[in-house]
């Protein structure tokens, strides 16, 4: 095979219309690859926040309408695009765009590999028979898992282990590192400036568990009267918290922002910032957070460990647990010296081991893997190191 063969040529997929961790993934990610001179577009949905960004930064866009993993029509377009621009990796960011991407590469012969990236620890069941076997057993050429939580996801469903590739999440850490404070920001919110004020980033869906976040705040309020809660994000839970804040008297301290751009700005407005996920592979927002120099308190849900060390740049407490949450939040609160120790080591972790260059670098790795054909059970996957 000609050694041209082997430089990844790579359409990533991605049918969301939103914009949440694993549309800033794809981004960081297909950015990196077009600065290291990698031939890469992503297909999208038209209307996209994800394709608006694409575009800003000089990464070619492909819109097509995608209308759930079984659409034949999109698949075809997807192949014919592959074929057109000979792309011979099909990136699939999403559980519905990788079934389109095996459909174009099998059914509809693109002759691109298909690369499944998986970002939730959500149990996908064993995958015995039918489109699951194909969709998480035979079809797909290398998963890409974000922490080793969601690596044991995938081989729980029946995924062989060579065939996972560990590349964890990254974030920009110059666009938060280098973010100026807007002194105006709480005063907009309506919360005063001598406020203690928790932080939340995040959907409002049940796995992030907002309920155990309002209730350790009330906790926290008992001791600090001067506590707000800000969480960040939109969803469809957005009436079941306001409810919820209303039941514990919390409503009056409770700023719930929607959907917003400005989240560097947002994460120094806060003093704490304190994750109370059941389920998360690994929590990007984690990434950004840290990179801004603010202490964490994290629910131990799925990969959390692997983007804050216990006791080393953050604290981690059970979850469900609104007593602990309470106590990692007030700890952090009440003994700033612990809580400046605790961002400053995580901050510097970040900036080191947490860039774009890394991601880039590492999912080339795999790129070259598949292409060479070196996936397999004599070729172990893991945890790819520098």
């Amino acid at each position: 095979m000609k050694a041209s063969a082997y430089r990844p040529r790579v359409l990533h997929l991605n049918e969301q219309l939103g914009w949440r961790g694993g549309e800033h993934q794809m981004l960081y990610l297909a950015r990196g690859l077009h600065q290291a001179g990698i031939d890469t577009a992503v297909a999208v949905q038209p209307g996209s926040t994800a394709g608006a960004a694409a575009r800003r930064a000089d990464v070619r866009v492909h819109e097509l309408a995608m209308r759930g993993e079984a659409d034949l029509a999109a698949a075809l377009r997807i192949a014919r695009i592959a074929r057109r621009e000979r792309f011979n990796i099909l990136h699939a960011h999403t559980s519905h765009a990788h079934m389109l991407a095996l459909t174009a590469a099998r059914m509809f012969q693109c002759g691109a590999r298909v690369i499944a990236h998986r970002r939730i620890e959500f149990p996908v069941g064993r995958a015995a028979l039918g489109l699951a076997r194909l969709k998480y057993v035979l079809g797909v050429d290398a998963f890409i898992a974000i922490s080793n939580r969601v690596k044991e996801t995938l081989i729980e469903a029946g995924v062989p282990e060579w065939r996972v590739f560990v590349v964890r999440s990254v974030t920009d850490p110059g666009q938060f590192v280098h973010a100026a404070q807007d002194p105006q920001l709480r005063a907009r919110l309506g919360i005063p400036g001598d406020a203690l004020v928790v932080g939340n980033i995040g959907a409002l869906v049940d796995h992030k568990d907002h309920r155990t976040l309002l209730e350790a705040c009330r906790t926290v309020r008992d001791e600090r009267p001067d506590t707000w809660v800000v969480i960040v994000g939109d969803g469809p839970l957005r009436a079941a918290i306001e409810s919820k804040a209303r039941s514990l008297h919390m409503a009056d301290r409770l700023v719930l922002t929607g959907f917003r751009q400005d989240i560097p700005q947002l994460i120094r407005t806060f003093d704490v910032f304190a994750l109370s996920s059941s389920e998360e592979g690994m929590c990007s927002t984690l990434l950004e957070v840290a990179a801004c120099g603010l202490p964490i308190v994290a629910a131990d849900a799925g990969g959390v460990r692997e983007a804050v060390l216990p006791d080393v740049t953050g604290l981690i407490v059970p979850i469900r647990s609104p007593r602990r949450l309470a106590q990692g939040i007030l700890k952090l609160a009440n003994h700033p010296d612990i809580a400046r120790e605790l961002a400053e080591r995580g901050r510097r972790r970040v900036l080191r081991d947490f860039t774009i260059e890394r991601l880039t670098d590492r999912t080339l790795a795999v790129y070259d893997r598949v292409l060479r054909g070196r996936v397999g059970p004599r070729h172990p996957a893991g945890y790819l190191a520098d």
